[in-house]
């Protein structure tokens, strides 16, 4: 906790009642606790192929500039596993424990917390632990190399194996908690539905709540926080789990969506959203720096992809792997093609990224968030999409959109996501943090961001 002073008191209670009184009317009005703005996932190598995990000089480096960047949070995903069993391991366990031992540490070291990835609906079908006793509905994830049972949370066999598996990860290794796909056995519920057509299986849009699946989830929840653990979901696109119950910690959403636009439907989901734009999907330079001002004004900060290049080259290249025509095969060799012709980089990082990662959009990434940080510290009030208020001399023009961040300064967000330019007029002058300027008037081009603090 910061030194707390008489000055400094009176002057966030000064703060604390002008944005009580100034804002009239906005989306959401909510207080900030532990949330971790920056988090990047970490590719740490090519599976299927075989790679080591133990922290090089490149390791090193670049954990530790990330965290002088304000990285918070770390992500790992299969790569860290064993998920085909190729190498003594298995989806619970590293094919190198002791680099991925040693890795973690790594992160500590520079304050950093780590979450590996786990599923609680997908396994291989292949896996000497499957059994048909896992699945409720008969569908499958059909992948690059891989084919992944839709495993039920319907099924006291499947969860009994998972919570075990799960609290073994945990106390074998120091990470920080989970990162969650989860799949959810909605999706073979939508695949039956569109195949048989008839009225036998809910359809997943129509579905509110599924009690099995919101149970599992709390269960996976309670075995992180038992460690103090974060916990991070992944459900698909833009949506929230089918519970009553907010199960985590944070929630990240974005994959396979090709278009930017309906990233304003999450500003309504509980805290906390992490959106992660699927480059692979979206092919609009416009729209891939458009994320954030559709992110920023609504308490979201993107995910950044990072850590090692992904060498898709290695990945598609093991003589004893079956791979499957089509779909990511094909982006792979794509990326695979760029890797030949330009071994110095630029580099791409993750499944979801442009080819290359957009080197732009990553410099922007790290400006952004020393502007969001301060914005979203322990105990500071914001009040998002700010629709009615006192702080602008006119109603804000249709898609501009403000949210103010209140503690010890008073912090005002602003994007523009209409067709021009805008001139917004304050009551009151603001500075801009970007340029130091002091004035009651600013101009925000299209896509633009303003951030301002009070005077």
């Amino acid at each position: 906790m910061k030194e707390i002073t008489l000055e400094k008191q009176r002057k966030r209670l000064e703060n604390v009642n002008y944005a009580s009184n100034a804002v009239k009317k906005c989306q959401k009005r909510m207080r900030i606790h532990d949330y971790l703005p920056g988090q990047v996932t970490y590719n740490l190598g090519p599976y299927p192929a075989r790679f080591s995990i133990e922290p090089t000089e490149y390791d090193y480096n670049l954990v530790k500039s990330l965290a002088e960047g304000g990285v918070e949070l770390i992500q790992i995903h299969e790569e860290w596993n064993d998920y085909l069993r190729r190498f003594g391991a298995d989806k619970y366990s590293s094919h190198d424990p002791q680099g991925m031992k040693n890795f973690i540490k790594l992160c500590h070291d520079f304050g950093i917390k780590i979450l590996p990835y786990m599923s609680s609906s997908y396994l291989e079908v292949n896996d000497p632990d499957f059994t048909m006793d896992f699945m409720r509905y008969e569908w499958y994830l059909n992948g690059t190399f891989w084919k992944y049972a839709s495993c039920s949370a319907r099924s006291p066999e499947w969860t009994t194996f998972l919570l075990n598996k799960l609290r073994g990860l945990l106390d074998e290794y120091d990470f920080d908690g989970l990162y969650n796909d989860t799949g959810s056995e909605e999706f073979a519920k939508r695949d039956l539905a569109r195949r048989h057509k008839d009225n036998i299986i809910t359809s997943w849009r129509d579905m509110k709540y599924d009690p099995e699946e919101e149970d599992l989830l709390a269960r996976i929840y309670a075995l992180t926080k038992e460690k103090n653990g974060i916990f991070k979901l992944h459900y698909g696109l833009n949506t929230l789990p089918k519970t009553d119950e907010k199960l985590y910690d944070y929630l990240w959403v974005g994959e396979s969506v090709s278009d930017g636009s309906d990233m304003l439907d999450t500003a309504s989901f509980p805290p906390y959203v992490v959106p992660c734009p699927d480059f692979s999907a979206m092919e609009s330079q416009s729209d891939r720096i458009r994320v954030y001002a559709r992110s920023l004004p609504f308490m979201q900060f993107p995910l950044r992809t990072d850590g090692r290049p992904y060498e898709a080259g290695k990945i598609i290249g093991e003589p004893d792997i079956k791979y499957t025509e089509g779909g990511t095969l094909d982006y792979y060799r794509k990326m695979a093609e760029y890797d030949k012709e330009h071994p110095n980089g630029p580099y791409a990082y993750s499944d979801w990224s442009a080819i290359p990662d957009d080197e732009e959009y990553r410099r922007l990434w790290f400006h952004y968030l020393s502007l969001y940080k301060p914005m979203v510290e322990e105990n500071n009030i914001c009040h998002m999409n700010i629709q009615d208020s006192s702080v602008t001399m006119v109603d804000l023009p249709e898609n501009v959109y403000m949210s103010m961040f209140t503690g010890d300064e008073v912090y005002l967000c602003l994007s523009n996501l209409s067709e021009r330019e805008h001139v917004i007029m304050f009551e009151e002058k603001w500075e801009n943090r970007e340029t130091g300027e002091i004035s009651d008037t600013v101009t925000i081009p299209v896509d633009g961001l303003c951030f301002l603090r009070k005077v």
